[in-house]
């Protein structure tokens, strides 16, 4: 299923194209950056082949957020993990980091799982030592659990969750 690009405020979230897959991988300098990205089974140095491999582009629903001029400025992915939307890899370009938009593409990420299924709670994981992350996704509404026993690296990150916010339409 396609999921039709978002647009909040002149801001895109869509599925990326070669050119953006080119761009995102200019954004991770060396093997810690990529590391804290997506985890020590990230190939580095990549290549074209093995970051979209290692990225599972072509099996994970991807995402890019541009900015109201066109650019670039962060990327995600969803995927289904015991049924709640799980945000994964989720990056802002560092010229744009502690400016809002990490907050803005989780909100728009929860908006494009909407397209994919009825979730009621979405998920993810982050390195306990990426501070700016994990206070950026307590600002969203995460909030830390238990970490799921199927989940590599407990010592190192933590699992947050939080619940789709209720409208007047849904049931309490």
């Amino acid at each position: 299923m396609a999921i039709r690009p978002l647009v909040e405020d002149r801001w895109t979230l869509a599925t990326p194209d070669d050119a953006d897959i080119k761009e995102l991988m200019a954004w991770f300098p060396n093997a810690d950056a990529v590391n804290m990205w997506s985890g020590p089974r990230f190939r580095y140095p990549f290549t074209d082949t093995s970051f979209r491999d290692d990225c599972r582009i072509d099996e994970v629903r991807s995402f890019c957020l541009k900015n109201p001029d066109g650019v670039l400025v962060a990327f995600g992915q969803i995927y289904d993990r015991h049924d709640r939307a799980h945000l994964a890899r989720l990056v802002t370009h560092p010229n744009y980091r502690r400016q809002g938009v990490g907050r803005r593409l989780i909100r728009m990420l929860i908006s494009a799982a909407q397209q994919i299924g009825d979730y009621s709670e979405y998920s993810l994981f982050v390195y306990r030592d990426n501070e700016p992350a994990y206070r950026c996704y307590l600002a969203m509404g995460f909030v830390l659990q238990d970490y799921p026993d199927d989940a590599p690296m407990k010592e190192k990150c933590y699992f947050l969750t939080r619940h789709r916010p209720q409208t007047a339409a849904q049931p309490r």
